[in-house]
């Protein structure tokens, strides 16, 4: 007998599997979330107000992006939302009651979330593969790593710590100069599988 099941399918048992039950977008923001929350350090003694209230913000902008609101067509437009995403986190995060949310843990948080987003793909999560080219790559250990295989100068601090937009902004300028034929998402995720790189591209 011949299975009825499509790839389709064991694509849809592998997303929840991996990422759970619920809406997309929100599965794509609760993940990312998770990959950069081991360094929020004294999260936990605050309680869960910053992480909900941060986590609406981000699907906010998020949401409005994939509705083409505010309108990002070109990269200078992308990078004018994605620096002011990471300072509405940060702003969020302190208001309600924790110090210091950094550039490098909102970078991760909002560049992950697209990961996954395209890792969904378009037919669940609608209205984000215009802004694939734009994309920042995530910065994270693996990737660091990596890039200084290919000449990457290095941050002046952890990933985490890191909070000046402009030196981040170089980091993915580099990225983009160094790796010109390739989006930075598909720099990242190439590196992150241990591929090699072509040095000329």
């Amino acid at each position: 007998m011949l299975a009825t099941l499509t790839r389709s399918d064991y694509e849809g048992y592998l997303i929840r599997l991996y990422f759970g039950k619920g809406d997309y977008l929100n599965l794509c923001i609760d993940c990312a979330y998770l990959d950069f929350s081991r360094a929020l350090h004294g999260i936990a003694s605050i309680g869960a107000k910053p992480r909900e209230k941060a986590t609406s913000a981000l699907r906010s902008a998020l949401g409005n992006l994939g509705n083409g609101k505010p309108t990002v067509d070109s990269q200078d437009a992308f990078d004018d939302w994605h620096r002011d995403t990471c300072q509405t986190l940060a702003t969020v995060f302190s208001d309600n009651g924790y110090k210091s949310l950094f550039v490098g843990q909102a970078q991760k948080w909002i560049n992950m979330a697209f990961k996954y987003i395209f890792t969904m793909g378009e037919s669940r999560v609608q209205g984000f593969a215009a802004f694939y080219g734009y994309c920042h790559a995530p910065i994270h250990n693996v990737v660091l790593r990596a890039l200084k295989k290919h000449g990457f100068p290095g941050l002046p601090c952890s990933w985490s710590q890191l909070d000046d937009y402009g030196v981040y902004l170089e980091c993915q300028e580099w990225i983009r100069r160094r790796f010109r034929i390739l989006p930075p998402m598909d720099v990242e995720f190439r590196l992150w599988m241990g591929e090699d790189l072509d040095v000329s591209t």
